[in-house]
């Protein structure tokens, strides 16, 4: 009950939000958005996604993004595409994109790649809540293999790491934090050959990301993607790299809500406290 209401809140005022302003951001606003799961049965959904949110912004790949950060980019606003964990159904979504010749970045898990039982793996230790009405076959819960990956780089696409196991929290000791952000990127680069530059945190970047870690990734990457939804163009800071979460099945008023800013208020302290690690 709790969680209906919650929505519907979310899709009125999303909704009574954009009928105001249709979203009104400056022409130097960077708009990341954080997806997760691409079913090939939401690809017609996506599209109308897609289509909505290209009328409003415009969208840039991820070889884009040290541009932007430069400041030398504002003819936006702009809106970019990453998509966390490395699905084998995040193929769907990255062949759509490669024919709009959007470039989006996909964050990938080494372990969860090399695991022999990746949907035991995938439920344990990535996502455990599934919905069953969503996420339904084998590619649902499965990683992209090497030949996939491959594909992506191919397609105009950009990988970086989501951490070695996805288990990286505040409490882990110093090894476990090595492995889950210099590790992964070394493994990922040897690998499959790209260079990885791009770090994400996973679960909500408050509650995976310490001193040390925040520090290792500020040292070993150039660009780290959180959890915390903001105004990238206010801050301009490639290491707090701002995302909105939206997924493939949303709804149009859901997703308004999500771009908007309404609900960025109750984020500053939270934001401020990572700041201060």
């Amino acid at each position: 009950m709790k969680r209906t209401l919650v929505e519907t809140y979310k899709s009125i005022s999303g909704s009574i939000e954009f009928a105001l302003n249709k979203f009104g951001y400056a022409k130097d606003e960077l708009i990341v958005l954080c997806m997760h799961s691409t079913p090939a049965d939401q690809m017609n959904h996506f599209t109308e996604m897609l289509q909505f949110l290209t009328g409003h912004f415009k969208p840039i790949s991820a070889s884009d993004i040290p541009l932007y950060f430069s400041g030398k980019m504002s003819d936006g606003p702009f809106i970019m595409f990453t998509f966390d964990d490395g699905l084998k159904n995040n193929l769907h979504v990255a062949r759509l994109l490669a024919k709009k010749n959007i470039g989006a970045m996909f964050f990938l898990v080494p372990d969860f790649i090399s695991s022999e039982n990746q949907e035991k793996y995938y439920r344990t230790n990535i996502r455990q809540a599934i919905d069953p009405s969503f996420d339904k076959i084998a590619e649902d819960f499965s990683a992209m293999n090497a030949a996939d990956i491959t594909e992506l780089v191919s397609l105009g696409h950009s990988i970086g790491s989501h951490t070695m196991s996805h288990l990286l929290r505040v409490d882990s000791n110093r090894e476990m934090v090595m492995r889950e952000v210099v590790e992964s990127r070394n493994v990922l680069q040897l690998d499959h050959g790209f260079t990885i530059d791009s770090f994400c945190s996973p679960i909500d970047s408050l509650f995976s990301i310490n001193q040390l870690a925040k520090e290792l990734i500020n040292m070993h990457y150039g660009f780290h993607y959180t959890t915390f939804p903001g105004l990238n163009a206010m801050h301009k800071n490639p290491h707090l790299i701002f995302r909105r979460n939206i997924e493939v099945n949303w709804s149009l008023p859901k997703i308004k809500f999500a771009l908007g800013r309404w609900d960025l208020n109750r984020w500053v302290q939270r934001i401020q406290q990572f700041e201060q690690l």
